[in-house]
């Protein structure tokens, strides 16, 4: 197909008074996608519209609120802490009944302690352990006291020495004072806690400090043999 041919000659023309041309007029048709509408959009290989470019990543969403001139910026108010978790309380059965279980094992724990009695009375206490099997120190001990109980006061007051000249005037000196079976000589018990808090009870309730004081004589008026008598 033949294109017809155009005319330059306005274009190339000498220009006359009062007149400038414009060369440009006349040239849009020589130029690929140039006309009086404007560029046109490029189009796809396809032939179709290319869709609209995407919006970057957070293009359209709302901005946060700026802070007001001059102000200080909102706050996210705290967030309020919750309370500790707490153990339940155990119930007051739960107590008393581990009360109960740490009051009977501490009972049944026993502890040592040393009575101190005379050479002969060592030897007549040995005697009495030995003459039943299975009769312990401890036990011979106990025995005794739960013998002579309603008498223990008498014999106390009976086994009473004076190792100090006395007189009417003068009260005499506590230091100076020993009960009959009373000596340097070791006898070693281990009653239990129970056991040992009744042997207090009953050395406070006679006025003593030291248990040896009192089972020392209850032993001499309890054990079989030649007891020991007070020097006339």
């Amino acid at each position: 197909m033949t294109t017809p041919e155009e005319n330059l000659g306005p274009i190339f023309a000498r220009p006359t008074a009062n007149t400038v041309p414009n060369r440009a007029q006349g040239l849009g048709g020589l130029v690929p996608g140039r006309g009086t509408g404007g560029a046109p959009p490029p189009q796809s290989p396809t032939g179709s519209t290319p869709p609209p470019p995407k919006n970057p990543e957070g293009a359209g969403e709302t901005p946060p609120p700026a802070a007001p001139s001059g102000g200080t910026p909102p706050q996210t108010p705290p967030i309020a802490e919750e309370p500790p978790l707490q153990a339940p309380a155990e119930p007051p059965e739960a107590v008393e009944a581990e009360e109960g279980e740490t009051e009977a094992a501490l009972a049944k724990t026993k502890h040592r302690t040393t009575l101190y009695v005379s050479p002969a009375l060592h030897r007549r206490f040995e005697k009495y352990v030995r003459a039943a099997r299975g009769r312990t120190n401890t036990s011979a001990v106990l025995e005794a006291v739960a013998a002579k109980n309603s008498t223990t006061p008498q014999i106390i007051q009976e086994s009473k020495v004076s190792v100090a000249a006395g007189n009417d005037l003068f009260p005499e000196d506590p230091r100076a004072v020993r009960y009959l079976g009373a000596g340097p000589v070791q006898i070693q018990i281990a009653p239990t806690y129970a056991q040992l808090q009744v042997l207090d009870t009953l050395t406070a309730k006679y006025g003593f400090e030291a248990r040896a004081t009192w089972i020392a004589p209850v032993l001499n008026a309890f054990l079989p043999g030649k007891k020991e008598k007070v020097p006339e």
